[in-house]
């Protein structure tokens, strides 16, 4: 949920001369989300009426609620958006910003942006499950990578490059590395001096090695 933090009049505030609240989303019904992230910034550049302590809370039925994230004395707004992670494996419905106290501003507090993330996970391999870091044994192969869109592409490389390949995936299934990774194309290159393909990590469901008989 985005206040426009850039335009400074547009904001969520609790009541006036009330220094706590809390802001409140709704996923809806049968849409629950397991969010283990969130973004806030303070709003029209008064640090002052920044949340200071405040709780993060998840229910799925806006009244008992399960305390996710606690924060206090969270003083060093200087108007750039702060980001709170946390374990969370439960799906919720209802998720808020719970405010004991603001900083120091005698009227109100206020936020300018708050945001809520989801872990995303998917399965990385085909079905049937194929062995763990395949390793071609031939000179080249054919990797196949089929994409959430349901569109596979296809690359012929040689030993070496489908286990650079691997081990990009890896190191991205961790979640270290570059989101994207670069094919170097040596065919139809017509006019131009090169062609690339970038394939992102989070676009990919699922690749199988095929290796050409020797």
């Amino acid at each position: 949920m985005n206040f426009s933090y850039a335009n400074k009049y547009s904001y969520w505030s609790s009541e006036y001369k009330i220094k706590n609240g809390w802001l409140q989303v709704d996923f809806g019904l049968g849409n629950e989300k397991a969010i283990q992230k969130y973004v806030i910034a303070n709003s029209n550049g008064i640090v002052e009426r920044a949340p200071v302590t405040w709780t993060f809370e998840g229910s799925n039925n806006d009244t008992d609620w399960t305390i996710l994230d606690s924060q206090t004395n969270v003083t060093n707004w200087d108007g750039t958006a702060k980001s709170f992670t946390f374990d969370n494996p439960s799906k919720y419905r209802y998720y808020r910003i719970n405010i004991a106290i603001n900083n120091g501003y005698k009227t109100e507090v206020d936020i300018g942006e708050f945001e809520l993330m989801e872990k995303i996970t998917s399965n990385p391999y085909p079905e049937p499950e194929p062995e763990p870091d395949p390793t071609p044994t031939g000179e080249n192969a054919l990797l196949v990578i089929k994409m959430i869109s349901g569109l596979e592409k296809e690359f012929e490389l040689t030993a070496s490059e489908v286990q650079d390949f691997i081990a990009w995936y890896n190191d991205r299934a961790d979640g270290q590395g570059k989101e994207t990774y670069m094919f170097d194309k040596d065919f139809n290159k017509g006019p131009f001096t090169s062609r690339k393909d970038y394939v992102a990590f989070s676009k990919i469901q699922s690749f199988e090695v095929m290796e050409y008989t020797k």
